[in-house]
């Protein structure tokens, strides 16, 4: 089994396909098996790195941890691995490990993808998971109540309405280890993700669905406008988990063109608008994502704190 030691815990990783390195980060509660329909997408042209993050599938750990550390259990993976630089792409929870990776090793990440990614810890959703959280773990709430939670959060309506239509039944996650989820939930409220998005400097790309819940798009556009030159794709009709074939095109597109190192964004911006669709990188036809780019704030601005009680 692919195992590698590192600060103090037993990480498991699978490892894809022959390129440049790309390494994927799931959310909370999530394992490799997340990225099954992923993997596929990108291994005819890239290393793909799947890793169980602290707290979930089959990584062995002891103690807490927070985002910082599951950060820097990536960094360690790909010293193990003989890696100097890799692309990082992070989903939800993942998303913060990535960019806390960036941000603290911007010489080992050459781009930086976020999906479903956001600034303040979503009220709604942190009211609802804090509780499932506590209560698994104390016996109070059942396992499959959480997978269900979960699945309302984090698909959309259209998810729900094809499976009425089609007579098939809801497809769920297995229950999460109850220990492993609610450190997991301690560390997604203790970070401060505006901090380390001030200060990433490496290429990258914000993406989400526009019809995400979970975290709504506004949430992705303040985390995107802290960022440097950060591309986003807005995608219609997706929702917190997204369908890999509806932006993963996109992001083979924003890696690729990072190869050489930073390159202007793809599709030149339309004259006064600040968002432009489209781009002759993208090998989906036609492109199903809308784009643009953040200015870093100025100098000595300040973000206000909002994050949900």
């Amino acid at each position: 089994m692919p195992y590698v030691s590192v600060n103090g815990i037993e990480l498991y990783y699978e490892r894809t396909g022959r390129g440049e390195p790309v390494v994927l980060i799931t959310g909370l509660a999530g394992d490799v098996s997340f990225w099954n329909r992923t993997v596929p997408l990108l291994s005819d042209g890239f290393d793909v790195i799947a890793v169980d993050n602290r707290g979930a599938g089959r990584t062995r750990y002891s103690g807490s941890f927070g985002v910082g550390d599951m950060a820097d259990d990536v960094i360690a993976l790909l010293d193990c691995l003989g890696i100097r630089r890799a692309n990082l792409l992070g989903w939800s929870m993942g998303s913060h490990i990535a960019l806390e990776a960036a941000a603290r090793y911007p010489q080992r990440v050459r781009t930086l993808t976020l999906v479903a990614c956001y600034l303040y810890r979503p009220a709604r959703s942190a009211y609802i998971l804090d509780y499932l959280s506590e209560g698994y773990t104390a016996g109070t709430v059942d396992g499959r109540t959480v997978a269900k939670v979960l699945n309302v959060l984090l698909r959309n309506q259209r998810f729900f309405e094809e499976a009425d239509r089609k007579g098939r039944p809801i497809k769920e996650m297995p229950p999460p280890d109850p220990r492993g989820f609610r450190d997991q939930m301690r560390a997604v409220n203790g970070y401060r993700a505006e901090l380390s998005a001030a200060s990433v400097d490496v290429p990258t790309l914000s993406v989400h669905g526009l019809e995400d819940i979970m975290t709504e798009p506004s949430a992705g556009d303040e985390i995107a406008a802290l960022i440097r030159d950060c591309e986003k794709i807005r995608i219609p009709g997706e929702g917190h988990v997204l369908r890999p074939e509806s932006y993963i095109p996109c992001v083979r597109a924003f890696m690729e063109r990072h190869r050489d190192g930073p390159r202007a964004p793809c599709g030149p911006p339309r004259p006064s608008r600040r968002w432009w669709t489209g781009s002759p990188g993208c090998r989906a036809s036609p492109c199903p994502c809308s784009r643009g780019a953040s200015p870093r704030p100025p100098p000595g601005s300040r973000v206000p704190d909002r994050r949900g009680t």
